[in-house]
Formats: structure tokens, C-alpha cells, sequence
């Protein structure tokens, strides 16, 4: 089994770093993780087809949690990955 894991950590750091963001729809409040590529990013939300759509770069070792409440909104927290 930790054979499997590191094979598929060491495949996301070939694939993954320096080239993810985090897409956010400011109408709707979808969102993504995009891996950079040659296929390219959104144009338009998947969801309400609108094009307002934020991107956040993420650092290669950090990660995020999305929370959405009614009150506040959507919250994006960052962590540096130990």
C-alpha cells in the first residue's frame, strides 16, 4: 500500500507542481482545481456559463480548504504543506 501512495505522490509533483490553480466563479460560486497543460483552463463557469471566473495560483507545496456558509460567503483558507 505505501508503495501505491508514493508512486501516486511522486506522479502529482511530475504533473502537479508549478502548475496548479485554484478557479473560483464569482456568480455562482463553482469551483475547480486546474492542472496547467496544453489542454488550457475554462472560459466559461460549468455550471452558470458565466465568465467571470477568478484564478488563484497555488504554491507547489500548499493546499487549500474551501467553506461556503450563508452568512459570510465563501472562505479560502491556505496551509503550507509539511
Amino acid at each position: 500500500m505505501a508503495n501505491n501512495t508514493n508512486t501516486n505522490t511522486s506522479m502529482c509533483n511530475l504533473l502537479c507542481k508549478g502548475h496548479r490553480d485554484l478557479v473560483v466563479c464569482n456568480n455562482c460560486l463553482w469551483s475547480a482545481s486546474l492542472l496547467k497543460g496544453p489542454v488550457g483552463g475554462f472560459k466559461r463557469c460549468t455550471i452558470c456559463r458565466n465568465k467571470d471566473l477568478e484564478v488563484i495560483p497555488v504554491g507547489d507545496y500548499e493546499s487549500y480548504k474551501i467553506d461556503i456558509n450563508s452568512k459570510r460567503g465563501l472562505e479560502i483558507s491556505f496551509t503550507i504543506d509539511r
